[in-house]
């Protein structure tokens, strides 16, 4: 995995964490290693994700996410 390439597209960016899944989660990334991911929650309808904290997922919890290009359209389907 490309760390530079992924920090230079993702850090600081918002994006949905696990999208597909059942559960809506959104975050922020705020560091990328090869451990896995640092995330500041935006959204979230899981209580294990508060929003305004910060959550570690590492790359072992076949972590996948995905930019939120466009936060208007995401706005629209809250």
């Amino acid at each position: 995995m490309e760390f530079d390439f992924m920090k230079k597209t993702f850090l600081n960016k918002e994006v949905q964490i696990y999208p597909g899944d059942t559960f809506d989660k959104y975050g922020i990334v705020k560091d990328i290693n090869q451990a896995g991911v640092i995330f500041e929650i935006t959204k979230s309808n899981v209580d294990s994700f508060v929003p305004g904290t910060l959550r570690f997922i590492a790359w072992s919890y076949n972590l996948h996410f995905t930019l939120i290009e466009n936060k208007s359209r995401r706005s629209k389907n809250d």
